[in-house]
């Protein structure tokens, strides 16, 4: 299925041929503790439409384990039926997002597919874990523009540590494995709480929301290993291999954000059938427990 072919070809296939998909969500900050200013978060904890997810520490340890939109207790937000029979994927042409919840601004918002993850119970070991990779990704099979991130995925905080985390994977180029070891190793949260990507915040070793690449790359196509400089003492957390969609600043409390990617830049990502979308939040400010956005994704296809 290929892309739209003019402005009036657009126009068509939205108007006369109802190639058009609107979906509402509305979506809470994390249950259990207020976000510090500078941090990044996963949603996917949170309650609302879509409810909160059951999946992120369910599973085998180091074991990857692909995502669909369809996969049962992920919860993702709705793209519509799937075009094709399934093979094909639709643009996302419009996006809003909107907040009336005192003290959250500023703040932004990051669209991603959810491609799959590796859920680490053994965060009490340190030096090199090797991830087990029976399964490709399920959508950007090549690995281009595919990046990861590490968050606390469960009500349980992590331990009272701040471990360096390193990972090796496997790049998009020539498909070598790599261990970026750039000026600052990513340093984890001490205690980390529900939802928060461990390593995101201010300061020396804090990143976000993407664990840093070797210079020159341009995705990955699996993670082969996880490395602790020390023990987190307790807890888990989840590797998340994902493809960024969109990212959306919310500037001012009760002002509605918006993006025409249509019009303003015609980027018009794809959205394949069977994606899963999530939102990422940077905390510009001290976002209170259970703040709620609310917002849209509008869809097109030919």
């Amino acid at each position: 299925m290929a892309g739209f072919q003019s402005m009036d070809d657009f126009i068509n296939q939205i108007t006369t041929n109802g190639k058009f998909w609107r979906t509402d969500w509305n979506k809470n900050f994390l249950p259990t503790t207020a976000a510090v200013a500078g941090e990044w978060f996963c949603l996917l904890r949170g309650s609302g439409n879509p409810s909160s997810d059951t999946i992120m520490n369910v599973g085998t340890n180091l074991v990857f384990q692909a995502l669909s939109g369809t996969t049962a207790g992920i919860n993702s937000i709705s793209a519509g039926p799937d075009v094709s029979g399934g093979t094909g994927y639709k643009h996302l042409i419009n996006a809003s997002a909107f907040t009336a919840a005192a003290t959250t601004m500023p703040a932004i918002l990051m669209l991603i597919d959810v491609l799959g993850f590796y859920r680490v119970t053994t965060t009490t070991t340190t030096g090199d874990q090797a991830l087990t990779n029976g399964v490709t990704l399920p959508r950007y099979v090549d690995g281009k523009g595919v990046q990861c991130f590490i968050y606390a995925n469960n009500a349980t905080p992590l331990g009272a540590a701040t471990p360096n985390i390193s990972m090796t994977y496997t790049r998009v180029q020539g498909g070598t494995s790599v261990t970026p070891t750039g000026a600052a190793l990513p340093v984890g949260k001490t205690a980390a709480n529900n939802g928060v990507i461990l390593y995101s915040g201010v300061g020396v070793g804090k990143y976000g929301p993407f664990m840093p690449m070797a210079d020159g790359d341009s995705g990955m196509q699996n993670v082969t290993k996880i490395n602790l400089s020390t023990s987190y003492l307790s807890g888990e957390f989840s590797i998340v291999l994902c493809k960024p969609l969109l990212t959306l600043p919310m500037t001012t409390l009760g002002v509605a954000a918006e993006r025409d990617l249509l019009n303003q830049v015609p980027s018009l990502p794809k959205i394949y059938d069977g994606s899963c979308l999530i939102w990422l939040l940077y905390n510009g400010a001290a976002t209170p427990v259970n703040s709620s956005f609310y917002g849209h994704l509008d869809f097109g296809w030919s």
